[in-house]
């Protein structure tokens, strides 16, 4: 599935501007915790819920990522804490994303207990989050100052994240250029 003309960018614009706007550079590691707090939205862990352990999605509670919901007029975010920190920061970003991009916060289950999913909002979704994690520029910054070894420690991501980072940004591109591989 292709995304509109132009969302790329936009959402890339969207991830410098976060920044921008709590002080940081383009190229700077961010923290998700920190942007929740910055732009008025809980981030809650789903240990924090009470449920005993299973109570989500049976006995595998590594099934359930995160999701954004209405909270007394606010919006929170609530994440799985069992999973790698990573995992936890992707997770995050991609709830975040929903909220910069205006996704209306539906309810993930029909009145049939069928999981509602939107392969489009999603797919925008992952996009965003990924680029919030590292923008083009970081990833850039990654390449042409010899960072790759460090990048996923710097950057907070899993190497899947960084490698599809590296690929979206053109980065890896320009590092195949300046290494000579066509």
């Amino acid at each position: 599935m292709g995304f509109p003309r132009g969302f790329k960018a936009r959402a890339n614009r969207i991830a410098v501007d976060i920044r921008r706007r709590m002080g940081l550079q383009p190229i700077d590691p961010i923290d998700p915790a920190e942007i929740c707090r910055a732009f008025d939205i809980d981030l809650m862990r789903l240990a924090e819920l009470g449920d005993p352990p299973g109570s989500h999605c049976g006995i595998d509670e590594s099934c359930f990522s995160a999701v954004t919901v209405p909270c007394a007029g606010r919006t929170a975010i609530v994440h799985n804490c069992s999973h790698h920190l990573w995992r936890q920061r992707s997770n995050i970003c991609h709830e975040l994303a929903h909220c910069f991009l205006g996704h209306e916060c539906t309810p993930p289950l029909t009145s049939d207990g069928e999981r509602i999913h939107d392969s489009g909002i999603e797919a925008e979704a992952n996009f965003l989050g990924g680029a919030l994690l590292i923008t083009n520029e970081a990833a850039k910054h990654i390449v042409l100052d010899g960072l790759l070894a460090q990048a996923q420690i710097l950057y907070g991501v899993s190497r899947p994240m960084l490698d599809f980072r590296l690929r979206m940004s053109g980065a890896l591109a320009i590092q195949k250029r300046m290494q000579g591989v066509r």
